[in-house]
This record gives C-alpha cells, sequence and structure tokens, in this order.
C-alpha cells in the first residue's frame, strides 16, 4: 500500500522536523489488515543485531523536486506520482519488482497535474489535465514511461480558452461502449 499527500505544515516541530509534502510512504508486506498502515521496517535500525533492511519492509521515499503530490495511479506495472510541478515513476530497480530495498524514481514529466479527478487509467494508459494541455503516459518502444501531450495536435485552443476554475473541478470517466474518455466540470471541488 502506497501513500501520499500530506500537507507541509509541521506541528510543534523545530528546525530538524521533515515535512512530509514529497514524501510518499509504502507499508511492509501485506499479510494481513494490520500491516497495511506500517511503513516502518521490521528490525531496530539502531540494533547492531538486526539493523538490515529487508525486502518485506515498509518506508518511505522523499522525492526532492515534489512540490505537492495530488494523486498516484499504477501504470504498467510503476506506481505514478503526480504532482503540481511534475510527473514521477517509482518503479522495481530489477525485474522482480518493487521491494523496500529494490526501487528506483524516475521523473517523467515536467507538467504538472492540476486535479486529481482528471487522472484516468484506460488500458495500460492513464491521461491527466496539466495547465498546459491534455497528456498520456503510456510506454515507449523500450518499455519506458513517457507522457506526451494529446491535445497539442487537436484540441490546444480550445483547451486553454477553458478556466482555470472549471479545470480544477474536471471529472473523469470512461465509456466503455463507445470507447471514450470523458471530462466533466463537477460542482466539486
Amino acid at each position: 500500500m502506497f501513500y501520499a499527500g500530506f500537507g507541509g505544515e509541521v506541528t510543534e516541530g523545530d528546525s530538524r522536523s521533515p515535512t512530509l509534502i514529497n514524501h510518499v510512504f509504502f507499508s511492509k508486506l501485506v499479510r494481513n489488515k494490520s500491516d497495511l498502515g506500517s511503513c516502518y521496517q521490521e528490525g531496530d535500525p539502531v540494533s547492531r543485531e538486526n539493523s538490515d533492511i529487508v525486502d518485506t519492509d515498509g518506508g518511505f521515499i522523499p522525492i526532492a523536486e515534489v512540490k505537492k503530490v495530488i494523486a498516484m495511479e499504477a501504470v504498467s506495472g510503476s506506481l505514478v506520482v503526480f504532482a503540481t510541478n511534475g510527473v514521477w515513476s517509482i518503479s522495481g530497480g530489477s525485474d522482480y519488482g518493487f521491494t523496500a530495498t529494490n526501487y528506483k524514481v524516475d521523473k517523467i514529466s515536467s507538467f504538472g497535474i492540476l486535479t486529481n479527478g482528471s487522472v484516468l487509467s484506460e488500458g495500460d494508459k492513464c491521461f491527466y489535465w496539466s495547465k498546459d494541455g491534455i497528456f498520456v503516459i503510456s510506454k515507449d518502444q523500450y518499455g519506458a514511461l513517457q507522457v506526451q501531450s494529446v491535445s497539442d495536435t487537436t484540441i490546444q485552443t480550445y483547451y486553454l480558452s477553458i478556466p482555470d476554475e472549471a479545470k480544477f473541478t474536471v471529472r473523469s470517466g470512461y465509456d466503455g461502449l463507445l470507447k471514450q474518455i470523458k471530462w466533466v466540470r463537477s460542482e466539486k471541488r
């Protein structure tokens, strides 16, 4: 289980207190319900005998550049982290997938997201709205995730004319019968 989207406020902290706004937390390997919130390692990190992190441990991933996480979505075997200032992917560092000791973080776009309501996964692709247009995340010919504009050569002028207020209240949906993605303005933000 992955968690993100924390506020930047520190309550009763000091100059060494971390802000969690740019962190993604992950639980240890889930064997029962109580493991879902266990985002720490089993071993004692200051112990001489049992301080090593193991593959099944929980933990956190700081992504230094992230300003604020808005949404996360699983896309083609990676966790995609949508932030106000870009998009990152978290995946396993080798062929066997993500573990507490084996992962990598890649920035895949500088086009950040406006709202979590604009994110829509369909098949092995994921679409989202940014200030600069509508984008799709998919795999390139080498299997790496890439971000491309889907509005740039089609509806870009129209998209840019939509008021920002409306863009922040958009909600997405997929019509399987017509095989169309639809975004509508919601009254709630």
